[in-house]
């Protein structure tokens, strides 16, 4: 037991060096800045946003009736006062016809987006010709949800000022407007109706499920994969470092059990995996929540979609199974690395076999893959944590019973692996020294022969 903790003590140190602590500390508060930072764009984007007016049709009846639903639309969607409304909607004074005078206008009163009432506007409505409102943008660099504000509002407000004009026509001739521009309302939560688990739930939609789902899943693939290949490519590293500086030779040449390495190897490597695992999970719960922000609206748990005791417990013990299977392959791969900077090389198929189920992971479930890609991402050890939580989630526990027993097999097989390259003397004297390196060698020179 002596021996045991020792190892696990010297791995320790040399996995958590300062370079490496600072590094990921470092990124769990990246995450966290930039999960605050698109929080804050995702509420700017869905707050009201400054827009100019210019009028090409002065003192025309439909004209001054459009100005006036811009500030009635602020007031009704935004919740404005009809004050707030009147900073948000701003009358230009550039005349019409000049784009470029406009747009320096737009550009000293910091504006993005203007709309334009053509000339001839009211005339065209009295008449029953179709007219157009013209729309004028200064574009800047603002990221995907800057651009997405221009491409959704723009259309929203054109065809809230339209249905506002059409209902202002109808009831201008006598007629009942809700009911001629409106004759099927419009659902509302009350008559939404969603299957779940066997329960019928009223008042949401899959859409919505989705979302929320996803803004609590989603980063557990990510983590997942991340953990593997930084843990990974340490183990591997450090014993192509113990191989190039010959202290892999002192360690087995000492009265220690080979199983005592291997199980210090591994438990130290573990207890890092979940260090840097819980400072992954905080940084990215923040990303995420920034990212997934408007999706925290609704409680699983009133679906039936939350997680019990027994449910953590199963997810813990896959990711364990997991890490320590990962654990096991990279020892075995480290074991046959000359040097350190050969063994930056063999995490490659660690990569490929992380990757590959956190993508199909992330924008798929396993339910709706067909059969021959559900086979192979159930063979995938790595898969298993990446679908459990939302398994545990929707209730399919046997799918995840039956990952845990297939990880369980798999870990065992592995790390009897080896343990078994350790007793050898493979990591003294190669490959090439071994029954199977002598007939290989053999085989490949009697072929060029």
């Amino acid at each position: 037991m002596n021996h045991l903790m020792n190892l696990t003590k010297k791995e320790l140190k040399e996995l958590l060096a300062p370079s490496a602590v600072i590094s990921i500390v470092v990124m769990m508060f990246v995450f966290m800045g930039m999960g605050q930072m698109i929080s804050g764009q995702a509420e700017s984007a869905t707050g009201p946003s400054k827009i100019g007016l210019v009028n090409g049709d002065p003192g025309g009846e439909w004209s001054d009736f459009v100005i006036e639903t811009f500030f009635q639309y602020y007031e009704a969607v935004y919740g404005l006062t009809p004050e707030e409304a009147r900073e948000c909607v701003i009358l230009l004074d550039s005349p019409y016809g000049d784009p470029g005078v406009i747009a320096e206008e737009m550009i000293d009163k910091g504006l993005n987006t203007a709309f334009g009432i053509v000339p001839g506007f009211t005339d065209d409505i009295n008449n029953g010709v179709q007219t157009v409102i013209e729309e004028y943008y200064v574009f800047l660099n603002e990221g995907l949800l800057g651009s997405a504000v221009t491409s959704v509002t723009s259309p929203v407000i054109i065809t809230a000022i339209s249905n506002s004009v059409s209902f202002q026509l109808i009831t201008d001739e006598g007629g009942d407007a809700w009911f001629l521009l409106f004759p099927i309302q419009q659902s509302n939560r009350n008559n939404w109706y969603t299957y779940i688990n066997g329960e019928i739930y009223n008042g949401v939609t899959p859409g919505e499920l989705s979302a929320a789902i996803m803004s609590q899943t989603m980063m557990v693939p990510i983590v997942i994969m991340i953990i593997i290949m930084v843990i990974g490519s340490m183990v591997i590293a450090s014993m192509g470092s113990e191989k190039e500086n010959k202290t892999i030779e002192t360690l087995l040449t000492m009265p220690v059990k080979r199983t005592t390495i291997v199980s210090g190897k591994l438990i130290a490597s573990a207890i890092v995996g979940l260090i840097y695992g819980i400072c992954y999970m905080i940084g990215m719960s923040f990303y995420m929540s920034g990212v997934m922000g408007s999706a925290g609206n609704i409680n699983l748990s009133d679906y039936g979609l939350s997680m019990g005791m027994t449910d953590w417990v199963l997810m813990a013990a896959v990711i364990f199974l997991a890490i320590f299977f990962a654990l096991g392959v990279c020892m075995i791969m480290g074991a046959f690395t000359k040097n350190y900077k050969a063994a930056q090389t063999m995490m490659l198929p660690i990569m490929v076999l992380a990757i590959v189920p956190m993508f199909i992971t992330m924008f798929s479930s396993w339910g709706s893959l067909p059969s021959t890609l559900q086979a192979i991402v159930f063979a995938i050890p790595f898969s298993h944590p990446m679908m459990a939580m939302t398994n545990l989630m929707m209730g399919d526990v046997t799918l995840v019973l039956a990952g845990l027993g297939y990880l369980l097999v798999f870990t065992l097989v592995i790390i009897y692996i080896a343990v078994w390259v350790y007793k050898s003397d493979i990591l003294l004297t190669g490959l090439g020294a071994t029954k199977l390196g002598k007939y290989a060698k053999h085989f490949t020179h009697k072929r060029k022969a």
